[in-house]
């Protein structure tokens, strides 16, 4: 490494660094400003809690551009249900996450009722409802096959419930045995091959 790289690298540290230190003192000073809107707010002072406002804002406009856009949060369900479905994954691969997000589309896509073109109307479901899983898994049996894809709605990993019922434990004994067993490292896609 020439002196040059090594110089660069410690700009970087250093720039990091500082970044996470005023991140630090972002979060501090926002919690104090909330504060301080908050009490003008309960005082009936509106001109400082505007002002307090506006201090939050600032702050939280800062604090963005230092640690960028957050990603979104994957809802449980969501990755839930793809987690179940991976012997469909792993048989078709990239396919079965496309065939996936067409279903997701037109399950999710706004009915109209003014055109039979499946492009322009949808089923209208809400993601992550009950009503929403069994369409994806009625889109799918129905249309996967016109991709060339295999799609079994009853080839899915079990879930805690089953798995438990099926070992004949209760829930939450089999959660806790298999919490242990993975605070233990002994899954096999923990394993080291």
């Amino acid at each position: 490494m020439s002196y040059q790289e090594e110089i660069a690298g410690w700009r970087q540290q250093r720039r990091q660094a500082e970044a996470q230190a005023r991140v630090n003192e972002l979060r501090q000073e926002h919690t104090q400003a909330i504060r301080e809107r908050d009490q003008a707010i309960a005082d009936n002072d509106l001109e400082l809690a505007a002002s307090a406002d506006d201090q939050c804002q600032y702050l939280e406009n800062e604090y963005r551009q230092l640690v960028g856009p957050q990603q979104p949060q994957v809802d449980p369900r969501m990755a839930e249900f793809v987690r179940r479905r991976t012997p469909f994954v792993e048989r078709h691969g990239q396919a079965a996450y496309e065939a996936m997000d067409m279903a997701h589309q037109y399950a999710t896509r706004p009915r109209n009722p003014n055109t039979n073109n499946p492009a322009h109307t949808g089923m209208g479901l809400t993601p992550g409802t009950q009503t929403y899983f069994n369409a994806m898994d009625d889109l799918l049996t129905l249309y996967a096959k016109d991709f060339g894809l295999r799609y079994d709605p009853e080839e899915k990993l079990l879930d805690a419930t089953e798995a438990a019922k099926i070992s004949g434990l209760p829930v939450k004994t089999y959660n806790q045995a298999a919490q242990e067993i993975g605070r233990q490292g002994r899954y096999s896609w923990q394993q080291k091959r």
